[in-house]
């Protein structure tokens, strides 16, 4: 015969630390719906089950509190949910033994019509017949009735007409639950998680995961622990690895395999720390990996947390770090397109375990036939504008354009503030943002739901646009985004044809963003690949820029306007030419014209317009000029390349200057001088030290 308790009885023994919870089971995981159904259940006297708890005397890992008086363990296998919950509700504080989600307590009882609610400040404020469930049971109906005389008229009558359903929920503490008992030490913890599952086949079974953390500290007792503390570090940095991923990596670092069964209940204890030693470092170099040079600073930015897996199980096999740059990179072009085509969308165990075998044979560079696999799923790599039709925000390809804005330097439109800080590794804020709200279409006779929700209609802004903005046609507002923010646009591949902002163009603006965007993802993809970017290319550029002022590197906001005087100042062409002479004497470098110190594109407008020829070409005409005055023909023409390049809708100039064969020197009121780069500065050196390093540097000749 099973034994009895009633749940006063239950909630005094887990406060003696009676009964307690094994290691192995999961935290708590119940939703707001589940404790209202099972108060209801309870008050009106409903059957909710009974509770199995194993009685041993063997050491074993536990949650809560020592072990009881006569030197056994009372162990919770199933009620943890309810008893999680109802010790809450009374005590106001989670059980010792508590792991796991968020817990309520503000669930709420109607007197008059035996309702449960979770609080609602309109239903329930002012209104009498709601009462704090917890207080109440905290409290006990002989308190609360004690405290009628002081009450307000209405809410004193209201609970007094039904005193009935306060004494019904008050009866709720001496609700009797059976208790089956699990005896005997001639069980393990394999024997009692498999008894869990049959008798909890009404619940939430435990899980392959589950099962599998079970295995791991029934051999390791600390194993749980340990995980904890990590994942708690790790999430401090935006990665919430949860126990489950975490036992998939150990998995398939120790075992070769994440199926979690077989092989990896065969792992001796030794082999699961020794993996676990292999597998934090590996974690915390792929986190900043992610973080700093993927723009990708939590696993929400990810559409599957298997690609982590995988690139984890890969860095544990060489040393916790990426061999190189290129397959560093190459790998992160895998798992953009394993994200995009959905590798693990289906029989994902299945596709996962062989991709993981595929990077668990030594293969320094297995993403070749990572990628392989990708493409006889798909049949293509490339991304095409048909794919985005009415893509929403939830889809992989909406995570990609995401990430996408970070890498184009997206900024808030309205302050201007980029929407990630790739030095912090963090974004700055992810508000969706309507280019057409939702209000100004329908208005417009646009009703179809998708097409509004469509990723082509959401653009990533740092924080909600001003509030006169929010419901006002993008003709509207656009060009003086533009104007204020040059290049925010186009950052996030919004056409910039006026004509498309009106909403009774919405249907072609979505087909001329969404060619847009495909155009700009097939870039963004293909710029990991290892093959090295064009010095002068676009991408190169973006990677200078994002990697700020160097000893071979400066911006300068300007070539010849003054941006404090706004108007022409000739004088700032000599700092151009002393930054160019000091690359030249030393060993090369580029100066970015039209970027301002912090990396922001300013352009070259106004320079264009201060010239005789207000254009590109003009400006590119009087630079080489300056050149060749300042250094001579030769040394324009062979050490000083010059190419325009447009980040952002910006333009921008891009001097690249080789070291100069000979020392150069730039004439300044009647002097020659010697202007060398040293560190991330320009500097004159004295002739006597110029001598000293022309001597060094130039002693060949």
């Amino acid at each position: 015969m099973p034994d009895t308790r009633q749940i006063h009885e239950l909630l005094t023994q887990i406060d003696r630390g009676e009964i307690l919870l094994p290691e192995f089971q999961r935290g708590y995981v119940w939703r707001r719906d589940q404790v209202r159904g099972l108060m209801h259940s309870l008050y009106k006297g409903h059957p909710t089950g009974h509770l199995l708890i194993w009685k041993t005397y063997k050491p074993l890992r536990v949650r809560g509190s020592a072990e009881s008086r006569d030197g056994h363990s009372l162990l919770l296998l199933d009620g943890q949910q309810r008893l999680t919950s109802l010790y809450t509700l009374f005590k106001g504080k989670p059980p010792p033994f508590y792991e796991g989600e968020s817990l309520f307590f503000d669930l709420h009882f109607n007197v008059q019509t035996g309702g449960f609610r979770f609080f609602q400040k309109s239903l329930m404020q002012n209104n009498p017949a709601w009462i704090s469930v917890h207080e109440f049971l905290r409290r006990g109906l002989g308190d609360f009735l004690r405290e009628f005389p002081s009450l307000e008229e209405e809410q004193r009558a209201t609970l007094q007409n039904n005193l009935a359903a306060l004494t019904d929920l008050d009866a709720i503490r001496n609700y009797t639950y059976a208790v089956d008992h699990v005896s005997g030490d001639d069980y393990d913890v394999d024997d009692v998680v498999g008894i869990f599952n049959r008798v909890n086949s009404a619940g939430t079974p435990l899980t392959k995961a589950d099962l599998a953390i079970a295995h791991v500290c029934s051999l390791w007792p600390e194993a749980r622990g340990e995980f904890r503390a990590f994942s708690d570090r790790m999430e401090e940095r935006g990665f919430a690895f949860g126990l489950d991923l975490l036992t998939r990596c150990l998995a398939g670092v120790g075992a070769g395999s994440v199926a979690l069964e077989g092989s990896f209940f065969q792992t001796p204890a030794e082999v699961h720390q020794q993996a676990w030693e292999k597998l934090k470092p590996a974690l915390e170099h792929l986190v900043g990996v992610l973080r700093h040079e993927a723009l990708v600073d939590s696993l929400d930015d990810l559409p599957t947390n298997n690609v982590v897996i995988l690139m984890t199980v890969y860095l544990s096999r060489h040393g916790g770090q990426f061999p190189g740059d290129d397959i560093r990179r190459r790998f992160i072009r895998w798992m953009f397109l394993a994200g995009l085509w959905g590798r693990y969308s289906g029989a994902t165990e299945t596709k996962l375990q062989q991709d993981v075998a595929l990077v668990a044979t030594g293969d320094p560079d297995p993403t070749h036939e990572l990628e392989a696999a990708i493409l006889r799923e798909r049949g293509r790599l490339v991304l095409e504008q048909g794919d985005l039709d009415r893509a929403t925000v939830r889809s992989a390809v909406a995570y990609l354009v995401r990430v996408l804005a970070r890498h184009r330097g997206a900024r808030d439109w309205f302050t201007g503030v980029r929407v990630y800080d790739a030095a912090l590794g963090k974004s700055t804020g992810g508000e969706r943002h309507y280019v057409f709200p939702r209000k100004v279409l329908l208005s417009a006779g646009m009703e179809d739901g998708r097409r509004i929700n469509a990723v082509a209609n959401r653009v990533v802004l740092g924080q909600k646009a001003p509030k006169e903005l929010r419901n006002v046609s993008p003709a509207d507002y656009l060009l003086e985004v533009n104007d204020n923010q040059p290049g925010a646009l186009a950052a996030q591949s919004v056409p910039m044809d006026p004509e498309l902002w009106r909403p009774e163009n919405f249907l072609d603006f979505l087909a001329a963003r969404r060619r847009l965007l495909a155009e700009a993802a097939n870039e963004f993809i293909a710029s990991w690949l290892p093959s090295r970017p064009d010095p002068n290319g676009e991408e190169y550029v973006r990677g200078l820029i994002r990697g700020g002022e160097s000893d071979d590197l400066e911006f300068k906001s300007s070539l010849r306007w003054d941006l404090h005087r706004e108007c022409t100042n000739k004088g700032l062409e000599g700092v151009a030419l002393k930054t160019v002479a000091g690359f030249l004497n030393a060993s090369g470098g580029t100066l970015l014209i039209g970027v301002a110190d912090d990396g922001q594109p300013t352009g070259l407008e106004r320079d264009y317009g201060s010239l005789r020829k207000p254009d590109r070409d003009g400006f590119e005409n009087h630079l080489q000029q300056l050149f060749v005055n300042a250094f001579g023909e030769a040394t324009a023409s062979n050490s000083i390349v010059v190419n325009f390049h447009q980040i952002d809708g910006a333009d921008i100039c891009q001097v690249t200057v080789e070291p100069s064969d000979h020392p150069v020197y730039v004439e300044r009121k009647g002097q020659s001088l010697f202007w060398l780069r040293v560190g991330n500065a320009t500097r004159s050196l004295p002739i006597p030290e110029a001598v000293r390093y022309i001597q060094t540097r130039w002693s060949g000749r």
